[in-house]
């Protein structure tokens, strides 16, 4: 009875009947929705067809006056409820297989446009597509729950396979990454990752600063602003040009932006990728006001304050706070107090997503930019060792003042 329903609403098995639909044409599935909707309205057309004039009114009335079936119609619709359940498990494969191919197509169609770089996934996104990425990370090895639901997990997950394939590291997900996934094993891609110093070598990367391809606009739509990346690469420039580094890996920190926005990249300007985008704290001393926007820098003792200008960032020890990566100032009167100060960069739980999402901004240190533990680890052992590290803030005695800033 009801697989003779179903051929009537024009499907069956997972095939769509050349038979004009019956019931003005109300499939559900010719209207988009899912075999079990369909399912479940065949099944009440026949329950209401079944049960006859005669079953409904047997019985006494109730106390309002309406009709009470008796207990002999409550049997009857029993017996063929529990008919009808048989019969439609009977072919349930074949339904299940229906609703997975309607599924599946949706599911493909969303990737297809994450694919196309038409659609980005990041954290909050929900959907099928979040599912293929889920699926996809499971696939790599990595320990994800397919819920369709891109939590901190998933991000984690998407970063780690970032740098196995030695693209930019933000967690997002767009056509590069995507392809990257469908397409590159992760044990081919880490041979395209460059020496042990870390992602500033291998074929096609520029080996000179005159090489550099980079300008003040690439990372424009990860949020780095022009006119501060402008102000970072002249600074650049001139340490390159006076012998201070012999890397081409370049952190850039924006303190003007909120601790709620991710506000620190690592980019190797040798090929161009952006390696981390990253939230990072400021000092308490920067933040008097405990807002989440620094209002200051410092170069003075005690001021727990963060520095401004160009540092450059040495060997790593453990602390309390884990593995920390010393720095030291390069610009006299502005942050050449650092090592004595011990700005440090080093994990935090107060620089957690956890902590800002709870908070609407992330906690403050003593002066040190505090990286989320999740990650500081990777970001200190890629740029140790003498990279150049820029820290922005709209501070007007050292924007006239500072030597870098004027190649």
């Amino acid at each position: 009875m009801v697989l003779e329903r179903l051929r009537g609403f024009g499907c069956i098995c997972g095939s769509v009947s050349k038979a004009k639909p019956q019931h003005g044409g109300r499939c559900g599935i010719l209207r988009g929705q899912s075999a079990p909707v369909a399912l479940g309205a065949a099944m009440s057309q026949t329950r209401r067809q079944q049960r006859t004039p005669e079953t409904q009114s047997s019985g006494a009335p109730d106390h309002s006056g309406r009709v009470a079936p008796s207990r002999g119609g409550v049997g009857e619709a029993a017996r063929r409820d529990r008919f009808e359940e048989q019969a439609v498990g009977d072919h349930g494969p074949d339904l299940h297989a229906f609703g997975q191919a309607v599924e599946t197509e949706a599911s493909s169609g969303e990737w297809e446009q994450v694919l196309a770089g038409n659609r980005l996934l990041q954290q909050g996104a929900r959907g099928a597509a979040v599912e293929v990425l889920q699926q996809q990370l499971r696939d790599r090895g990595h320990r994800v729950l397919v819920d369709g639901n891109y939590g901190p997990g998933t991000e984690r997950a998407v970063r780690a396979v970032q740098r196995e394939l030695g693209l930019s590291v933000d967690g997002v997900v767009g056509g590069g990454t995507a392809r990257a996934l469908a397409g590159r094993p992760a044990q081919l891609a880490r041979g395209d990752r460059g020496g042990d110093r870390g992602h500033d070598t291998g074929p096609g990367a520029a080996t000179t600063f005159e090489d550099v391809r980079v300008t003040a606009s690439t990372f424009e739509r990860q949020g780095l602003r022009p006119r501060v990346f402008e102000l970072a690469l002249n600074a650049f420039e001139t340490a390159w040009n006076g012998g201070e580094t012999e890397r081409l890996l370049f952190t850039v920190i924006d303190y003007e932006l909120p601790s709620s926005e991710k506000r620190m990249w690592v980019i190797d300007l040798g090929t161009g990728r952006l390696l981390f985008h990253e939230h990072v704290t400021h000092g308490s001393g920067s933040d008097r006001n405990h807002d989440g926007r620094a209002d200051r820098m410092s170069n003075v003792e005690g001021s727990n304050a963060s520095n401004v200008g160009l540092l450059r960032t040495d060997d790593t020890y453990h602390g309390r706070h884990g593995e920390s990566l010393r720095l030291d100032g390069l610009e006299r009167g502005f942050n050449h107090n650092a090592r004595e100060r011990a700005i440090v960069m080093h994990s935090a739980s107060y620089a957690t997503d956890a902590y800002r999402e709870r908070h609407g901004k992330l906690g403050r240190s003593h002066g040190c930019p505090a990286l989320d533990p999740d990650v500081s680890g990777d970001v200190i052992r890629t740029i140790r060792g003498g990279t150049l590290l820029f820290g922005y803030y709209p501070d007007p005695q050292w924007l006239e003042r500072s030597r870098y800033l004027s190649p």
